[in-house]
């Protein structure tokens, strides 16, 4: 009977560990539990199974752990519309009813359901006759339904259609289709890919896109202007494209019509030109911002709600960042007065501002939530400018990122308080020197080149460079006289460089340098010192200084002097210390520093034109 027993309660113990590894713990509170996924948001979601915790029992054995059954992904649907995953797919309604109005009698949203219960509710925009499309990027491979939602449920033409959609993954070399659109992450001061991968945001500046010559080119050998310098600053090593609507080819004020509709489709092949390239397009939307000024009264609420779910629905399935209207951020310099005396914009402050209006419109219809801002007024903490701490836009609940305004001195020590204020009172959003002075027009090669460096040392994980008739096609801004600024002189002949000649300035090739300076290491993780002692202690040079705890240091020096300084909290250990030349995008030879107070004093700069210095543990 001992014999028996004894065997029983082996048999029970077995038991007791057996049962809950093959899976049959769902009523059985025992001590191996399965591990639901866990939502940390304020709602639980109603799938999710919240496990009691047993008492532990006593360990008796250990186990292997059963090898987890593969994720079964269902054969592509026989019929299904192929699609590539993150890229855009186009598909066409035809109404089954003639409507006097198409743009504001009726409206068409389209729901695609994933397999695994993911669904995005996309707006379809009307193309022209009974024309409806919708463009949809499938943000998960596999498997997909689609249901047309009409408001005029009698419109068989429209309403409730359905169909399948295989999605299969990119196969492609390009960053963006390979590890998804960009997007914010709370708390996070840079950008990344849909899969967590970090996004190194270099702009290029176009206000005046659709001014731009799509299908010609003044320049012998060119067939494309718009295609050619989209395709120079691919290989020169940008990843964004900087836009405004200046130049579009629609006229907005008088209602929407189908005369305006050849505008729009015109910069359809201008963003699916930028996409197809791998670039994300930081885009404006719809209008200069002066047009919600003194014409307000002609764009109600209502209609600027119906423009901006138009604009959403024709580019919102492409790579894109909203960046709302120039300068819109305060109150587009509300109360500063011009040479006559007269405030610039009497129209709107910072409360009244109706570009907040299309920036929640937007936020509103967009599925997929890329990343928000608005394009600031030069940077300040207070009179005329914005920074973060004073923006007006801060606070929407699309808003996601800062595009400052800021051009630091070139010819003296910057002032740390803007990238502070961005870094300390930025709501832990990132921010990007979005717009600065442009090469040819207010500075020259070296001062475009100081300020990617200077951005990314201070902060702001990202820059938006800009050049002559490239910023601004055919431009006559500020063209009639000489310029200096910060001790550089720009002539008008300097500022009379057309596009052809100014896609070809060194500055345009060194931000390339500089985005592979720190493509080489985890620049995400470094972070700006500004001007704290306990990091940097400075012998009269003009710098900035970011580092990752005291493994890497990144200083530049941008002093006509040689004079540089001491780092400080090093570890007491060997380091590697290099010198890179922005200018060329070459290192000199590195050299081994042993560290024994804590303390590297670097010496002089190779020469007085401006370096940077990487510091590495060896």
């Amino acid at each position: 009977m001992k014999k028996e027993l004894k065997f029983l309660a082996i048999i029970m113990v077995l038991l007791m560990v057996l049962v809950p590894v093959l899976g049959c713990n769902k009523k059985i509170n025992l001590s191996v539990t399965e591990s639901p996924i866990i939502d940390t948001s304020s709602e639980t979601p109603t799938n999710t199974t919240i496990l009691e915790t047993a008492t532990p029992a006593p360990t008796i054995a250990i186990l292997p752990t059963p090898t987890p059954e593969p994720t079964v992904t269902p054969a592509p649907v026989s019929g299904a519309i192929a699609a590539v995953q993150w890229q855009v797919t186009e598909l066409t309604f035809t109404s089954s009813v003639t409507y006097a109005d198409p743009f504001n009698n009726v409206d068409l949203d389209v729901v695609f359901t994933h397999y695994n219960g993911t669904v995005l509710k996309v707006p379809a925009f009307w193309d022209g006759g009974d024309t409806w499309k919708v463009r949809f990027a499938p943000t998960i491979a596999s498997n997909w339904t689609y249901k047309t939602v009409c408001t005029d449920t009698s419109n068989t033409g429209l309403n409730n259609k359905k169909g399948n959609i295989t999605a299969f993954v990119y196969t492609g070399d390009l960053d963006i289709y390979k590890h998804g659109f960009i997007k914010t992450v709370p708390n996070t001061k840079y950008f990344m890919y849909d899969d967590g991968t970090p996004f190194f945001y270099l702009g290029d500046t176009h206000w005046s896109m659709p001014s731009e010559p799509f299908d010609k080119s003044s320049v012998a050998g060119i067939a494309s202007q718009f295609k050619y310098i989209v395709d120079k600053r691919v290989t020169q090593g940008f990843t964004v494209y900087q836009s405004e609507p200046l130049g579009a080819k629609y006229s907005l004020a008088d209602g929407f019509t189908s005369a305006d509709i050849a505008g729009f489709a015109d910069l359809d092949q201008r963003f699916k030109y930028i996409a197809d390239a791998g670039l994300v397009h930081a885009n404006a939307q719809l209008l200069f911002v002066t047009e919600l000024g003194y014409n307000r009264a002609k764009y109600p609420d209502a209609y600027l709600e119906k423009l901006s779910r138009y604009w959403v629905a024709r580019f919102g399935a492409y790579p894109v960042m909203w960046t709302t209207a120039q300068e819109s951020d305060n109150d587009y310099y509300h109360g500063r007065l011009n040479a006559s005396g007269n405030d610039i914009n009497p129209y709107f402050d910072a409360t009244t501002n109706p570009w907040k209006i299309v920036a929640n419109d937007v936020y509103k219809y967009d599925a997929y939530k890329h990343p928000q801002t608005a394009h600031q007024e030069f940077a300040a903490t207070s009179g005329d400018g914005t920074a973060a701490s004073n923006s007006s836009f801060r606070d929407l609940p699309g808003h996601t990122w800062y595009a400052a305004q800021w051009s630091p001195a070139k010819n003296a020590q910057l002032a740390f308080s803007i990238p502070k204020d961005y870094w300390d009172n930025g709501q832990g959003k990132p921010a990007v020197n979005y717009e600065g002075h442009y090469d040819h027009l207010w500075t020259n090669e070296f001062g475009a080149r100081m300020q990617g460096w200077t951005a990314y040392l201070n902060g702001m994980y990202g820059q938006g460079y800009g050049a002559e008739d490239i910023w601004l096609y055919n431009s006559t801004y500020d063209m009639d006289k000489d310029s200096v600024v910060y001790d550089i002189t720009i002539t008008v002949a300097d500022k009379k460089t057309k596009w052809d000649k100014s896609i070809e300035f060194p500055a345009g090739y060194q931000m390339g340098y500089m985005h592979n300076f720190f493509k080489a290491f985890d620049w995400w993780n470094l972070i700006p010192r500004f001007d704290n002692a306990a990091w940097f202690s400075n012998d009269s040079s003009f710098y900035s200084v970011a580092s990752k705890g005291n493994d890497i240091y990144v200083a530049y020096f941008y002093n006509p002097t040689k004079n540089t300084g001491t780092l400080e909290g090093l570890t007491n250990m060997k380091y590697t210390a290099q010198w890179y030349n922005p200018i060329t995008g070459t290192f000199n030879t590195p050299t081994t520093v042993t560290i024994t107070n804590g303390s590297y004093a670097i010496g002089e700069k190779p020469d007085n034109n401006d370096w940077v210095l990487i510091v590495k543990k060896s």
